[in-house]
């Protein structure tokens, strides 16, 4: 689609001006540059923090560097620290952060070559014995995102119906305006795919959407200050890849093709 190699090239150079030298290196990254440098930024975290883990983790799936030696200490800190009922999160958290947080580490453990099945597994089990309708219904983003995330990228039995509600949960919120194209295409972005099963969603309605959404200066986030704007750039600059081509673009659906383990 014309004008989505520009519109990368600019978001790049918005992070490159007001990004400090991660983000920079992570946009460097997703435009096909050296992803050990950006792994090397992360400063030795100390990965017992579940803040820092979920950072790692998060830098390591969006850079595709999953094989990684820093992925493969994180995931085994992950796992490690994963409650007996088969959340990555805290017992004493509430029960929506402990599944959002499930479905967002556990889609990265089962992205990775390093996840046990058993692990794997009692994840997937916890997401599917808390699961109902409601937890998507009324614009819930975070429910769907993280879900998604989970039962696009696992083997797991509950994962046909789970995503048939979320396709038609995150078409729903996009055709009422209660999510934008980038946070739809977020949720693709984190499935590998380009569609999703109950979501008619065409991959060329959200990349307009999604220059749509650019300012002039190159950056997504809307008004706040250029620095609170970094992160959310990242994410389109990572989203038009995607979608539009580029260093990170992967062409699937998940209707067509089989979760890996």
């Amino acid at each position: 689609m014309s004008g989505v190699a520009e519109s990368q090239r600019r978001a790049c150079e918005f992070v490159e001006a007001h990004g400090d030298a991660l983000a920079r290196l992570r946009a460097a990254a997703l435009c096909g540059g050296d992803a050990e440098a950006a792994l090397a930024a992360l400063d030795a975290p100390d990965l017992r923090r579940a803040d820092a883990l979920r950072r790692v983790l998060g830098v390591c799936d969006e850079l595709r560097a999953l094989r990684s030696p820093l992925a493969r200490r994180a995931l085994g800190v992950l796992e490690s620290t994963q409650s007996d009922d088969g959340a990555f999160a805290e017992a004493s958290l509430p029960l929506a952060e402990r599944l959002q947080r499930t479905g967002e580490l556990g889609g990265i453990l089962a992205r990775s070559p390093y996840g046990r099945p058993e692990s794997l597994d009692a994840a997937g089990d916890f997401l599917a014995r808390h699961f109902t309708p409601d937890l998507f219904q009324g614009f819930q983003w975070e429910n769907i995102a993280a879900y998604a995330h989970y039962f696009a990228n696992a083997l797991h039995d509950g994962a046909d119906e789970v995503l048939q509600w979320c396709g038609r949960e995150l078409e729903r919120g996009f055709r009422a305006r209660q999510f934008d194209a980038l946070d739809t295409a977020r949720v693709l972005v984190r499935c590998d795919a380009h569609g999703m099963p109950g979501a008619r969603l065409e991959r060329e309605e959200l990349l307009l959407g999604l220059l749509a959404l650019q300012q002039q200066d190159g950056s997504f986030g809307g008004d706040r200050a250029p620095q609170e704007r970094v992160e959310r750039t990242l994410q389109g600059l990572h989203a038009l890849i995607f979608l539009g081509g580029g260093a990170a673009a992967h062409v699937a659906t998940l209707d067509s093709r089989a979760p890996a383990r």
